[in-house]
This record gives structure tokens, sequence and C-alpha cells, in this order.
């Protein structure tokens, strides 16, 4: 869709100006899959919105890199040791923050992505977990304008106030504030909480409020693989052998949990018939921080050996025993590294593996957790070995609540799977069904997963192959986007999955989402109004603080030949930040990270390329989707307080003082549907 000719000057147009209005993050939702969490470090040089991320630049100058990594730890694992919820540590591939993933467990960073970057108004950022923010959910973004404090609150003890300037904040103060929101804690006004709503002075122990606040989204701590007391030797869990299992190619895994600091479990292992050497492991990478003490005990609990974790950034414990002819049985016992220490409680994997140690040398496992992207077969296997299946419409894979093949449905709207392609000529085919209600626009994105992927191409067809989407777009980030704008109710729709033939690549992972977005109805409408065919209208409009916004723009015409787009400009600087297009009878989602201050909403009609500019009505939706933390006095409080009200002021003449050439926009690339960036 483009726009008309018609004379750039505009001798007189409307500005509104819209109230200043806060708008509220939506807080109180815990996440899915709550013991499979991660946090990871994106590298400086990551994309923000149009911002990059500073924060080993900025932190390095006040504390060594894993001093202050430590306590970003420490701040998410002081809420975990109270409440039924893992948080591990992994690698990050480095791609642009709000990248369209996976919600949970995507294959290339962590639910936490910690970072840094340029803000007004506020002392740091953070997004709790929403559906419609997508991969935004859980980032945690300091202010780099700001000056930050390192002190390591040994045993609770926090800074001297001597030993901190005024315009100096606390770290772990920070960290465990903003951990505690992207948690889904909201913020509250009681003065010794650590989520207290403004910084003040260094808080890092949780109150009996913030503890109950953690509970009560994740409960209490617990063990939910064991039913019974396994503390002892003589109720040792048994490490089960299964039929058929080969010793010389497999590993028997087994899932525990350290509840409480004192907690310990007992399992017992029988060795098999004809294998001399036995490795057992504890693994945590990943997994949790629990530093774990790994021990070989005999029948009467005496120490034979053991294994000690002294890092929670390389937390694996290990024992290879050899010769075990005689040996009719053997423990192993599990327990905190320091019973006194914030990392002994946590999830874990027991291994027992009888393997020689050139397999086990040869095992494929994640990079350290700086270490960037992985490459296939350096530190990840094929997701699936799929070979001549689900290559067709006919054999599709159905994605639904119960496919257990990589692929699940989060609920009827969305869907998201990890697979494989296994040569370059490889097409793998699913099929998904639109809701039954108005299902909103379709949104489907695949990406490639490591530095060694295929380049994927994408295509969204109906049950009779003909392509229903636009044209796929291909990001910087290797994601490829394809959009179908008005889906019909309960129709099946496939999606086609494969490799370029140009690519130099054919075998690899790839993440795939699809979702149909019916958002845009609930959020809260910021300005609605008719657009000229000869005249743009403009809102004036402020934002009190940065923050992530989404915008749900509409236009309304009986020629679908018609449309609006939207530019937003800094009142002051008259950079462009973000513009978003909508055809007629179509809602199209962005995001983006704006600044506090003044903007300028330009509205303006355009038209598909040879039809002439008409008259269209639009709206426009705005939710705020991180919260912050600042030094401002109280937000306010009051119940009767309705953040969404706004009204018009006085309209007023305003010269054209946007009017710009069509060489003149930067275009803002959108995913949608709450994966979208921008901004």
């Amino acid at each position: 869709m483009s726009r008309a000719r018609r004379s750039p000057v505009k001798t007189k147009v409307d500005l509104e100006t819209l109230e200043q209005r806060r708008l509220l993050t939506t807080f109180g939702e815990a996440w899915p899959n709550e013991r499979e969490l991660t946090i990871s470090f994106p590298a400086d040089g990551v994309a923000i919105g149009k911002e990059e991320n500073e924060l080993s630049s900025m932190l390095d100058q006040i504390a060594s890199r894993q001093e202050w990594q430590e306590l970003l730890l420490r701040a998410y694992q002081t809420w975990s040791i109270h409440s039924g919820f893992n948080v591990g540590l992994r690698n990050d591939y480095d791609l642009r923050f709000g990248t369209p993933g996976l919600t949970v467990g995507d294959p290339r960073f962590g639910e936490f992505r910690i970072g840094a970057f340029p803000q007004t108004g506020l002392v740091a950022s953070s997004v709790p977990f929403q559906a419609t923010a997508g991969t935004h959910s859980g980032d945690l973004l300091l202010n780099s304008n700001e000056q930050f404090t390192f002190h390591d609150w040994d045993q609770d003890l926090g800074p001297a106030p001597e030993t901190i300037a005024p315009n100096e904040r606390d770290l772990f103060s920070l960290f465990l504030h903003e951990a505690g929101n992207t948690l889904g804690i909201e913020d509250n006004y009681s003065p010794s909480s650590v989520m207290f709503a403004q910084y003040t002075v260094p808080k890092g122990v949780l109150t009996e409020e913030d503890i109950d606040a953690i509970q009560s989204l994740y409960g209490e701590r617990d063990d939910p693989y064991e039913s019974v007391d396994n503390g002892q030797v003589l109720s040792a869990t048994v490490v089960e052998t299964p039929n058929g299992f080969d010793p010389a190619t497999s590993v028997l895994r087994l899932r525990g949990s350290l509840s409480a600091p004192a907690d310990v479990d007992v399992y017992k292992v029988t060795p098999l018939i004809g294998c001399e050497t036995i490795t057992l492991r504890v693994r945590t990478e990943g997994v949790s921080l629990l530093q774990s003490n790994l021990e070989l005990v005999d029948a009467a609990g005496h120490v034979l050996e053991s294994d000690v974790s002294e890092s929670v950034f390389d937390n694996n414990v290990e024992i290879t025993v050899d010769g075990l002819d005689g040996r009719n049985e053997i423990y192993l016992r599990v327990s905190a590294a320091d019973s006194d220490d914030i990392y002994s409680v946590g999830d874990y994997f027991v291994e027992v593996d009888y393997r020689d140690e050139t397999s086990r040398a040869a095992d494929l496992s994640p990079g350290s957790y700086q270490s960037g992207a992985d490459a296939l077969f350096t530190g990840f296997d094929l997701a699936d070995f799929e070979v001549g299946s689900n290559d067709t419409l006919a054999d599709a894979t159905t994605l639904g609540m119960d496919h257990q093949n990589g692929g699940v449905a989060i609920n009827e709207d969305r869907f998201e799977f990890v697979a494989s392609t296994n040569s370059i000529d490889d097409v793998d085919v699913y099929k998904i069904t639109a809701p039954s209600g108005a299902p909103g626009r379709l949104m489907v994105h695949v990406a490639g997963v490591g530095s060694d992927a295929p380049s994927l191409n994408l295509r969204v067809v109906d049950a009779t192959g003909q392509p229903v989407g636009t044209s796929g777009v291909a990001r910087a980030n290797g994601t490829f986007t394809v959009e179908v704008a008005a889906p019909q109710a309960s129709q099946e729709y496939f999606i086609q999955v494969s490799v370029d033939p140009n690519s130099n690549v054919g075998l690899g992972n790839y993440v795939a989402v699809a979702e149909f977005d019916q958002s845009a109805a609930s959020m809260h409408q910021l300005t609605s109004g008719t657009v000229e065919a000869d005249a743009d209208r403009f809102v004036r409009w402020e934002a009190s603080k940065t923050k992530l916004f989404r915008f749900a723009l509409s236009a309304d015409s009986p020629d679908a030949s018609q449309g609006v787009r939207l530019t937003i400009y800094d009142a002051h600087t008259r950079e462009i930040k973000l513009i978003v297009r909508a055809e007629a009878s179509t809602t199209r989602m962005a995001m983006g990270w704006l600044q506090e201050g003044e903007y300028i909403l330009q509205f303006t009609a355009i038209a598909n390329e040879g039809a002439s500019v008409q008259t269209v009505d639009y709206s426009l939706g705005i939710d705020g989707l991180s919260d912050d933390q600042d030094d401002d006095p109280y937000d306010g409080d009051d119940p009767g307080y309705d953040p969404y009200d706004y009204q018009y002021n006085e309209s007023y003449n305003y010269s054209d003082m946007y009017s710009y050439s069509s060489s003149d926009y930067y275009y803002y690339t959108y995913y949608g549907g709450g994966s979208g960036y921008g901004g």
C-alpha cells in the first residue's frame, strides 16, 4: 500500500492534546512451567529497540563481571528459596530483545534477559510475564544513565548509608526489586518492602509481605518428585533400570529437588552385571542455581567419595567409580554444599552413566553461560530425526494441546514448537485451527537455531494449498514472518517450513510460533477519528516515563484499497520513532520503547498503488507493558483513580513542521501479536 500523490504542504491542521495518562502494567500472573525458567546475559551491543545493550560496560566499572552477575543471580534465588519456581543460568544467542520465540524454554535465550540502555524518568524497567509482551516478558533493564554501587550484602548486611552518594543506587536492591517485578509481583506502598514502588534506601532482605506475594503466585517451596522422604539409606529412592536399556550408549536420568537448606536426598543404584565403571552425576546447570554436595556412601551411611560445587556458575558435580565387580548396590547422597547459603535449594537431575570416558567426552552440552550462540553438534542435537513424514498437507502434523512431538498449543490462540530440517529438500507441514470466535490476525514466525542454522522459507496455505498470507518478511536476526490479516473462524491453516534452496546448510533446528492475535479488543483506546484525504491529523501525546508500549492501529473504510499510517515523532527533535500502517478492516500491532517526553502522532490516509486516497476512519489502542522503579513520590493509589481516563483539550492551529517526503520515512518493522518489536 502506498500513498497517492498530493501536495506535501498543508496550510492548517488541528493538533489535539491528550491528557497525560499513567498506563498500568499487568501483574499477578505466574510464569507457566515455573520450574523450567532460566536467566541469560545478552552481550553488549544487542539491540533494545533502537538502543543497544550497555550492561557489561556499565557494571564492569564497579565490580568484576562475575561479582555483579552473581548479585543478579542471588536476587532471583532470594525469591526462589521461598517459593516453588526454579531459575537456572544459560547462554544467550545475542539476538535482539523481543525476538519472537517460545514462551518458556526457547533454545536461544533465557526467560529473564538482563540488560541496560539509556532511559529517562526512572532507575530501571522490567516486564512481568504477559502473553501479549512475547519474549519481552522477563526483560530486566537498568537505566545506563544512572550511577550504581556494588555491595555484596554478606550475611544480609546492607551498605552503610554514608558510603552511598546521593546520586548512587545500590545494585542488589535494584536487582531484587526488578526480579520481583519480572516474576509477576506488583509494586506496593510498604516502605520496608523491597517491592516499595520507589527507590529510597538500600533494601536487600524480603519482608513477610514480600514472601506472601511470591508464594501467592508460585506456592511454597516443595519437592514434587519425592513421594516419601528419601533422606536416609533405608528409604533411598531406587534408580530403576528400564528394559532394553543399553549402558554403552544411554544414561539413566532422574529428577529431584532440595526443597529446604537442610534437605537430603539418597538414591540407590544396583550396578549392571558386566559394567566395570560408573559415573554418578548431579546436573544442575541450566536447571537451577543449586550448589550441591554429592557423596558416595555405603549401606551404613559412611562417605566413600564426594564432590562439591564451588561456584554457582559451574554447579554440576560428579563421581566416577571404577571396579564395580562385587558391588551389589551403590548409594549416592545429595545435599546442599552449604546449608547456610542462599544457593542451598533447587531442582537437579541425578544421572547414572556406565559409558566409557570417550563416549562421555563426546556428549553434546550447551556452551558456558557467556559463550554466545551454540553450533549444531557442538552445543545441541537435532530436535527430531523425522525424514519423509509430515511433508504434505495430507500427513501434516496437527498442533494441539496433546501434541507431544515438540509442538504445543499454549492455548487455542497460540502454538509454538521446536523442530528440525534434515536435508536441503526437507519440508515440514503443520496444521492449526483458528479459534471459533473472531480469530484476529494470524502471525507466524520461524527462525533457525544456532550459529550454523539453515536459511528457511515459510508459507501459510489453506486446505487447498493456496497461500493465504502476505509475502513473507525476513528479519536481520534470521526470523521469517508471515501475516494472515483476516483468518476465518474455525478454519484449518497449514504452516510449511522448508530450507531455502540457496542455503549453505540443510541440517538444523528451528523455532516456530503461530498466534491468532485477539488482544486488540482489550487494549485501552488512546484516540480515534477521521483522516481526510488531503489533510493529516495530528495528536500531541506525552509519555511520563520510558516504557515499552504496545500500539494497535485500526483502519475502517468500505474501500479495501484504503488505509491509514501512524507516524510517531519526538515533539522536540522531530525524530521519527515508530511507523505503523493498517489497511482497511485490519488491525496492526506494534511494540516499541519510547522515552519520557512529548510525542506527535501523525495519522495519514493512504491507498494501494493506483488508487486515489479517500477519507478513512482510524482508532489507536495502547498498553504499557513495562514497569519501572524511580525516585518519584507516590504515583497515586487512590482506588477511584482511572489511569485510562482522558479528555481532549482545546484544539488549536498547528504548522506543517511535520510534513516529510516519502524518502524521509523510517518504516517500522513489526512482528505483531505480542512478539512485535520496534522503536
